[in-house]
């Protein structure tokens, strides 16, 4: 007597089928040509890392998302990649023998043994593009721009682009730097929910900073709110102020047609923590979740010591086809 044997995916996991397959290969082809064409050079980082090097700069965060396991040729640990942006810049780094401006694209899967508020599967194909070794705000408009025509390039519409500082955030979390680990993490989260609430109940009710914490919870809606954290924020320094210009001047450059709204949120929590600049992330009609997401994050690799700029984005190729054909 034969039985068959019972099977499932693992939470989290998914896997694509015809016709579905195919059309996601498709987009990945028509993004890769697309950046190519835009002067960027296509590679294609390994599926596995070495676990303590893995994220550089930011290894401890990317590690917390990587599955990690004792490889049996070598004795040493070994990582899957949770994210290609950083080995891109590794790559950039260790083997591109040059300090002039370096334009990389990849498009490859993705694993993470925990979902985020970003990428909402546990495996997905990430696609993306960066740019290294130029810190000018054209760089900045032009990584914006190029995540834009990605999303209009697979037939996107209703596009919406939420702007932020990491910088600016940071600095205004700084000041609740004295708590301990964990209370910090709850911080993280209910900033990301926006939830005065909770953190009312991290935050002692005499702490002279908390209206700055809880004020970053509405700094929120058109470019108008740059203007009016600079009043709320005034205190925290002229480099703060930057920050916020910077973000300013951004908004005005960027020169969108009117089918891209643009939203501005001082209070953003997302992604990985390794940005400290302009952050990005872009959300299409009513859909709730992000579907692409990019930012600045100078000095994530260094080589002789010396920060390496760098800014870049990519995206969800699955739950990008999968608003696609809605």
């Amino acid at each position: 007597m034969t039985s068959k044997v019972r099977w499932s995916l693992p939470d989290g996991v998914d896997e694509l089928l015809a016709p579905k397959a195919l059309e996601v290969e498709k987009l990945r082809r028509k993004l890769i040509d697309l950046y190519v064409a835009s002067n960027y050079e296509f590679i294609i980082p390994p599926l596995l890392e070495l676990s303590e090097t893995l994220g550089g700069e930011a290894h401890d965060e990317i590690s917390s998302y990587a599955f990690s396991f004792m490889d049996d040729l070598t004795g040493k640990e070994l990582s899957i990649r949770p994210d290609i942006s950083e080995q891109a810049s590794r790559i950039d780094a260790y083997r591109i023998s040059s300090k002039g401006v370096i334009r990389l694209c990849y498009a490859g899967d993705v694993v993470k043994k925990r979902t985020s508020k970003v990428l909402r599967s546990r495996t997905t194909i990430q696609v993306g593009a960066e740019i290294f070794g130029d810190s000018s705000i054209e760089s900045d408009l032009e990584s914006i721009n190029l995540m834009i025509k990605s999303l209009q390039e697979v037939g996107l519409r209703d596009i919406t682009i939420s702007l932020g500082h990491a910088g600016f955030t940071a600095a205004v979390m700084s000041l609740f730097k004295d708590l301990d680990d964990s209370l910090f993490a709850q911080l993280e989260e209910a900033l990301m929910k926006k939830s005065k609430s909770d953190l009312l109940n991290i935050i002692p009710i005499d702490n002279k900073n908390l209206n700055l914490i809880i004020s970053l919870c509405d700094i929120y809606g058109s470019e108008e709110i740059i203007d009016e954290a600079k009043k709320i924020f005034n205190g925290l320094g002229e480099e703060v102020k930057g920050y916020l210009d910077h973000l300013s001047e951004i908004v005005h450059k960027l020169n969108l047609d009117q089918s891209v709204k643009v939203h501005v949120d001082l209070g953003e929590v997302q992604g990985f923590k390794y940005h400290n600049g302009i952050v990005f992330s872009a959300y299409c009609g009513s859909v709730g979740h992000v579907l692409a997401k990019g930012g600045r994050y100078d000095g994530l690799r260094k080589t002789e010591d010396d920060d390496r700029p760098a800014i870049g984005f990519d995206l969800d190729l699955i739950a990008v086809s999968n608003i696609k054909g809605q």
